[in-house]
């Protein structure tokens, strides 16, 4: 493999991490507004800094030891479709166990539900 196909598949690999923090930015913008709470890109970045890291990461790793596993020039021309896919499935993967802002945002939920359910019960 040449250096203009791994830096293609890194490019790839973090557009597909890319997508999937976008449409996961969303999907919690959406939660925020439906509980009434604010949500801000910069906190959320901030929140899953780590994962966001480790995610890139990941995606340098597969880069590296792609040519270990393809050596059929076939797949290798469609390499940069794949690594798209890598790379949007590996975030949701990671996102899915690492991802504190989600966890935040529960936490910040199960607080305002306890306190409804105080003054709804007392």
């Amino acid at each position: 493999m040449t250096l203009e196909i791994y830096v293609q598949c890194f490019i790839a690999c973090l557009i597909g991490n890319i997508a999937h923090i976008a449409f996961k930015m969303y999907s919690l913008s959406q939660d925020y507004k439906k509980a009434n709470m604010e949500f801000s890109s910069r906190q959320y970045m901030k929140d899953d800094k780590y994962a966001l890291i480790a995610d890139a990461i990941c995606s340098l790793v597969l880069v590296y030891i792609v040519d270990e596993w393809v050596d059929n020039e076939y797949i290798i021309g469609k390499i940069k479709t794949g690594f798209i896919l890598i790379g949007f499935t590996g975030s949701y993967v990671l996102m899915y166990f690492a991802s504190a802002a989600k966890k935040k945002f529960r936490k910040v939920v199960d607080e305002k539900t306890d306190i409804a359910d105080e003054k709804t019960n007392p």
